[in-house]
């Protein structure tokens, strides 16, 4: 996605007419049309300012291959989860069934067998304590 489209984007995604983000950024509102259809270029310090103004981040506006906000964010939740503790005994499961040519679709269907295991695992102890309870009502 070419940078005037990104600008498009963002004002889009914003209900921002051009006049509107033509006022936040302190030009005109052809400039804003220039810059969309990309025969014009914001200014470094332009860009700071529309990425902060509309809450973007900068990242957005620089990286060529992101195209939508999404990707950043699900860049960024990603990289957290790598540094998460928690996650990496997932990440070296996940690389082990990858290892061994187990599809997502198995993947998913061996944590569905063993959602259900548990559940009835689970379940057992409260079966068991009706049982006994009906028992001693049946006395």
């Amino acid at each position: 996605m070419k940078f005037g489209d990104k600008v498009r984007y963002i004002r889009n995604r914003f209900s921002l007419t051009t006049e509107q983000l033509a006022k936040i950024l302190n030009v005109t509102q052809s400039y804003i049309s220039h810059i969309e259809n990309n025969r014009r270029q914001l200014s470094r310090d332009k860009i700071v300012i529309l990425a902060r103004e509309l809450n973007t981040p900068i990242e957005f506006f620089l990286y060529d291959d992101l195209k939508t906000l999404e990707e950043i964010g699900a860049e960024e939740k990603f990289k957290a989860m790598l540094h998460d503790e928690k996650y990496y005994s997932y990440f070296v499961i996940v690389n082990k069934a990858v290892d061994a040519s187990i599809s997502p679709d198995e993947l998913d269907q061996a944590i569905e067998f063993l959602k259900n295991y548990k559940a009835r695992e689970q379940m057992s102890p409260l079966v068991e304590k009706e049982v006994k309870n009906s028992e001693l009502r049946a006395r």
